[in-house]
């Protein structure tokens, strides 16, 4: 990769570039935004592109290099600026070989009210003007969707051991939304805490009522594999909130922010 590294921006380029934190631009050859990328030691980093082999772990470098014709690089104060520089970039500009963050109007929130039935409602959407319209507490949002899909339908495939469900009133646009009847009320200030990442009680309560229920006990090993996707979406997401939330005024964060306020979380 130095022959095609030095090819495309000089065999000197990397003698320009200080030992200094900043983010990197990859440029196609007609001009447009391919990569960006953060670095503590530009140089360093920089350097790493250039000494890439076809090892696995290099295979993206090597992609980047083949495609780029143009190599720019910006200093910044630290390595949180260039952190929240690079998300900046990637959110306005959306490179083509960037995908993490690219799409941050896609991360989910979770929506949680009891209707004046008193039944349970639950929703899991992108969107929080229309969960607030129809009146769901809102919860998120959640970076990892997959993680947070599968934590929703394990919810979602518990209660139903648990409780009755029902069809619900009314539909919401590009929103998943469950009724359960027959809830325990006592529930819902666990489950708050859950998806707020305050407390993974909530597991151990299902788990309770869970054991009163033969067709529970009949599908135990289904069960403890819901158990573990929501102990999982816990772990990888929910438990991250509290340092979040500490950064707004509310129970969710905008989907805008939420990259950006897990690193300075991180770095501060």
């Amino acid at each position: 990769m130095k022959a095609a590294f030095d090819k495309r921006f000089g065999p000197d380029f990397l003698d320009h570039v200080p030992h200094e934190p900043g983010v990197y631009r990859f440029f196609d050859g007609k001009g447009g935004l391919l990569y960006v990328g953060k670095a503590v030691d530009l140089r360093r980093r920089l350097a790493q592109y250039r000494n890439a082999s076809r090892k696995k772990a290099h295979r993206k470098m090597c992609r980047i290099v083949g495609k780029a014709h143009r190599l720019e690089f910006q200093i910044v104060a630290s390595e949180q600026e260039a952190l929240l520089l690079e998300d900046a970039i990637i959110k306005t500009e959306r490179p083509k070989l960037n995908k993490a963050g690219a799409y941050s109007f896609l991360y989910p929130f979770f929506g949680l009210r009891r209707g004046e039935d008193g039944d349970l409602y639950l929703a899991q959407g992108t969107d929080t003007a229309l969960l607030d319209e129809a009146s769901f507490e809102i919860f998120g949002c959640y970076r990892n969707r997959l993680l947070a899909k599968e934590g929703f339908a394990a919810l979602i495939n518990i209660l139903e051991h648990i409780a009755h469900r029902d069809r619900p009133s009314g539909r919401i646009e590009y929103t998943q939304v469950r009724r359960f009847r027959q809830v325990p009320r006592a529930f819902d200030e666990e489950l708050r805490d859950f998806l707020l990442g305050e407390s993974d009680q909530f597991l151990t309560t299902l788990f309770s009522a869970l054991l009163d229920r033969p067709r529970a006990r009949r599908s135990a090993a289904f069960i403890q594999e819901q158990i573990e996707a929501m102990r999982v979406f816990f772990d990888a997401e929910c438990s991250r909130f509290p340092d979040l939330l500490a950064q707004v005024d509310g129970s969710f964060i905008d989907q805008e922010e939420r990259d950006a306020a897990a690193i300075r979380s991180a770095t501060s």
